[in-house]
């Protein structure tokens, strides 16, 4: 399987003309995009848990679909892609808010490898209907997938050791508490 090949970003988190592999882009800490989707039901927030082979935070619990955006691919088409490959979701665009850009860095060894991603994430919520027994992971990227109060979520995004990202988490608290209103079409 080739490499996955990404758009790299200037200061500013634009497209710069550039492009670089996967690989190379987080050995170097090169800024790129990414597309974060969450899914929420009953107030609770849809959680996945890593795969164990995964090469940064195996096994962990992570947004509840994400994706690094190829070069040339707009972020939304990116969205509902990962949607469809991660968790079985067939999303049209119209089903999908963007809630916010996020810019994030960190900086980790894994398996004995420096892994230093430096991203900007497109953050969207999945507004479309769903139902946690139709879910079907991608068990190449996910093990398993779950609900979980908004409380878990935060207290995991203030361990540094856990990918989940704290200003993701409190928009999504925010939608939570307002009872969706403005994400409504």
């Amino acid at each position: 399987m080739m490499e996955e090949i990404f758009d790299i970003l200037d200061e500013n988190g634009e497209v710069s003309g550039e492009t670089a592999p996967r690989s190379f882009v987080h050995k170097n800490g090169l800024y790129h995009r990414t597309a974060h989707i969450w899914l929420i039901k009953d107030g609770m927030v849809l959680l996945q848990r890593r795969s164990p082979d995964k090469d940064s935070f195996p096994g962990r619990l992570d947004i509840s679909s994400a994706g690094h955006i190829s070069a040339g691919e707009e972020p939304l088409i990116s969205a509902v892609r990962e949607l469809s490959e991660e968790l079985g979701i067939l999303a049209s665009p119209s089903e999908l808010r963007l809630i916010g850009k996020i810019s994030r860095h960190y900086m980790k060894r894994f398996r004995g490898e420096i892994f230093d991603d430096r991203e900007l994430a497109f953050v969207y919520l999945f507004t479309g209907e769903y139902e946690l027994s139709q879910i079907k992971i991608q068990r190449s990227e996910i093990s398993e997938v779950g609900l979980y109060p908004i409380e878990k979520c935060l207290r995991l995004a203030g361990d540094d050791d856990e990918p989940l990202n704290a200003r993701e988490i409190e928009l999504l608290r925010d939608i939570i508490a307002s009872g969706y209103d403005y994400i409504q079409k």
